[in-house]
């Protein structure tokens, strides 16, 4: 008989057991990627009741409830235009506010049994397993004795953030933050709390976004908090490279870019400036003039990166916000986002040889290191070796996780097939959530039993030597030791 999520799930041969029981399943866990909140993790508030626990803030989880039919109310009802959740008092008191939480996890529980062949169905009850102690799957029929033991469970101060951070074995993440935050819980936590080492991610959005209507603002801003009196293209990368020192003084080691659309053409420094002072005074610009302005950026600050010691990310292909009305009602990031279509390849490869080019040069000087870090991530799959084959051609350039709409077993598999076949998988760095919930550290262990049974499934093919040293090794160093020596953490 086949017991449901066993030790043996997605593990099917030997091999593969072995790997992932003797080697990968104790390693630490360091998310390079995620949007935790560190304001949270500071103040160590318990998290409430399940239905906070599991479904606030989980775009996944609400998409799968839009499919199967679930009342808008029974999603994101109860969360504000900026992503805060409503007070009690807002949701008409306590008991009000209980039923209708409990409404709302009920009706996940009922989207939960049609998700067969969905990654949440399996996160959602290694979840319950891993932090509640839960195996058996659930159902509508004991939903409510779970609700009530997962509910005693998260009254406790070990299920309050930081130790459901610890209880997975976390020794280090990276959260997602504006460089004009101040970082203020970042360094209390630093300060307070050994166990887990809290980064900040410097992520410039809008930096690079100048169509936005909050641009001009923005640089502004930039030019307040950094004392820099921006008059070119080249004033405002310097006053980044203050922010830069000021993040890594605070932990950070790594950067990340959104590219949505095109984001490179050839251009001059004169026009660059041009184009900049054009945005910052509010004016359009042409799709031309953006993909000018965001290349040269892009190569700018990723020569930055370099110098100061930053991996930089660069995730490629989300189709973000395409229900406007859904996006009125309800705010961004909210799981109304898709795929994009876009042929990035040239424009990639231009971007990323100016940094390199630059960084090679011997006119220019970067401390202890010969190259830029870069990880690449796409949402598409159709990009996947694209991608790979892009990462191989610079040194320390990798082909990164599979991201958002490809962290499924399917999409996974393939990124590792692909990654395997272009470049060197024992020097894979791994896994990250890209999450924002404070449950989502089983998809670490997801990861590393779907790697150990490729590996697994090679090696009794006959197809890899049968050398349990080599291969625990390999299976420890990409589960956690591997992104602790890219990031240089």
């Amino acid at each position: 008989m086949i017991t449901f999520m066993n030790k043996g799930f997605l593990l099917q041969t030997a091999t593969a057991k072995q790997l992932y029981h003797t080697f990968a399943s104790q390693e630490p866990i360091f998310d390079f990627h995620n949007h935790l909140s560190p304001q949270e993790m500071y103040e160590n508030k318990t998290l409430g009741n399940l239905a906070n626990a599991w479904l606030d803030h989980d775009h996944y989880k609400w998409r799968a409830m839009r499919a199967a039919g679930v009342p808008e109310e029974l999603i994101t009802g109860h969360i504000r235009l900026d992503g805060t959740v409503k007070s009690d008092e807002e949701r008409g008191g306590a008991a009000a506010v209980e039923k209708a939480d409990y409404e709302r996890y009920l009706a996940f529980v009922r989207t939960l049994q049609g998700c067969i062949g969905n990654p949440l169905y399996h996160w959602s009850h290694l979840e319950l397993q891993r932090y509640f102690g839960i195996m058996e799957p659930i159902t509508e029929a004991n939903a409510k004795e779970i609700w009530d033991k997962c509910n005693a469970l998260l009254t406790k101060p070990e299920f309050a953030p930081r130790g459901l951070l610890e209880k997975l074995n976390v020794k280090a993440l990276c959260t997602t933050d504006d460089p004009l935050d101040n970082l203020e819980y970042h360094k209390k936590l630093a300060a307070e709390w050994k166990a887990v080492q809290v980064r900040p991610s410097f992520r410039p959005d809008l930096a690079i976004n100048a169509e936005s209507p909050a641009y001009p603002a923005y640089i502004s801003k930039l030019q307040e908090v950094t004392g820099v009196q921006i008059k070119s293209i080249d004033d405002m990368i310097k006053a980044f490279g203050i922010r830069m020192d000021y993040f890594k003084a605070c932990g950070s080691v790594v950067s990340d870019h959104s590219l949505e659309t095109d984001f490179y053409m050839p251009t001059t420094k004169d026009d660059v400036n041009y184009i900049f002072e054009k945005a910052w005074i509010g004016k359009k610009l042409s799709h031309d003039e953006l993909a000018q302005y965001k290349g040269y950026v892009l190569q700018e600050l990723g020569k930055l990166y370099a110098e100061k010691g930053f991996v930089m990310q660069i995730h490629i292909g989300a189709l973000r916000d395409q229900n406007g009305a859904m996006l009125a009602a309800a705010g961004k990031n909210i799981g109304e986002d898709s795929l994009h279509d876009f042929n990035f390849a040239p424009q990639l490869g231009a971007v990323l040889n100016g940094i390199y080019s630059a960084c090679n040069n011997s006119a220019f000087r970067i401390p202890n290191s010969a190259f830029p870090k870069v990880i690449l991530y796409n949402l598409n799959p159709k990009d996947n070796d694209a991608l790979a084959t892009m990462a191989a051609n610079f040194r320390n350039c990798i082909f990164g996780p599979a991201w958002w709409f490809c962290d499924h077993k399917d999409g996974i598999e393939e990124q590792i097939r692909v990654y395997a076949r272009t470049s060197t998988l024992g020097n894979y760095v791994g896994m990250l959530t890209d999450s924002r919930s404070f449950l989502s550290y089983p998809r670490h262990e997801y990861f590393r039993r779907i790697l150990c049974n490729y590996i697994g499934n090679l090696v009794e093919n006959g197809e890899f030597p049968c050398d349990e040293k080599l291969l625990g090794e390999m299976v420890k160093n990409i589960s956690y030791k591997n992104s602790i020596d890219f990031f240089k953490i």
